[in-house]
């Protein structure tokens, strides 16, 4: 079958490139990747050092192996649990559920979504089943204001200009008060979600900035309405999520706190 005229092959090639890492593959050398790619050395090199220079794929000056920049955690792929950067934050997630008892996930903005891209679930199964790769709407999401409230004003006022629809009869009712809550979120540190997602589920999350001082993840910790008040929320759950996303923030180079 003949390609369409419309293909801009270079980008093609890049993406393929890109498509090449994995949970199994999460660094290839130049001759790796030349070799799955099937391409040449010359056109191998070049489209590697344009997706280094964009920020999509880092080299490690000892190993001189290539591995997904950071960069790519901002197109949401579902692929990012591959990444180096969910390595360096299971760590922490893990002992965060453990001291607290709780689900705790981490994810990235794509559009007007939250997509997962790790999660360490407690032993209680609580509400809706979501896994690495799964999808939920930011709007009712502890961690979609997270990722919103430090968004440039410009660009949340162009991801909220839409038809407004609650997720549950505690979701934010209207644009103006979830705006008005995105400041509080800026101002305290963290975000709160009780059953705005799903009855009976409550959640408290803090933003993830890297070493550019961008936000580019959130971390959260969820559970039940038996296990976790608004009391708890706020004075215990709080402080250790920002306290952990601290932790993760400053180990990808972040610099700010």
């Amino acid at each position: 079958m003949a390609q369409s005229p419309y293909i801009i092959e270079s980008l093609q090639r890049g993406l393929q490139v890109l498509s090449l890492f994995n949970r199994e593959t999460y660094s290839l050398s130049l001759t790796e990747i030349k070799e799955a790619a099937y391409l040449n050395k010359t056109t191998a090199f070049r489209i590697i050092s344009t997706l280094e220079n964009a920020g999509y794929l880092e080299r490690d000056p000892e190993t001189k192996r290539y591995r997904p920049g950071l960069k790519v955690l901002q197109l949401g792929f579902t692929a990012v649990s591959s990444l180096e950067f969910r390595d360096i934050a299971r760590p922490y997630l893990r002992q965060l559920s453990q001291d607290v008892g709780e689900t705790v996930s981490l994810s990235v903005l794509d559009g007007l979504d939250v997509v997962y891209v790790d999660r360490v679930r407690n032993q209680q199964i609580v509400g809706i089943v979501l896994g690495i790769g799964s999808r939920i709407p930011a709007q009712c999401s502890s961690m979609g204001k997270a990722l919103l409230a430090y968004l440039p004003p410009e660009e949340l006022v162009q991801r909220l200009d839409r038809p407004w629809s609650p997720c549950t009869p505690y979701s934010i009712a209207n644009r103006l008060d979830y705006e008005a809550n995105l400041v509080q979120v800026r101002q305290q540190g963290y975000a709160l979600n009780d059953e705005e997602l799903e009855n009976g589920l409550r959640a408290v999350a803090a933003p993830i900035w890297d070493n550019h001082n961008q936000v580019v993840a959130a971390i959260n910790i969820t559970g039940s309405v038996r296990t976790i008040s608004r009391e708890r929320m706020v004075n215990e759950l709080a402080p250790k999520v920002v306290a952990t996303a601290v932790q993760i923030s400053q180990a990808l180079g972040y610099e700010g706190v």
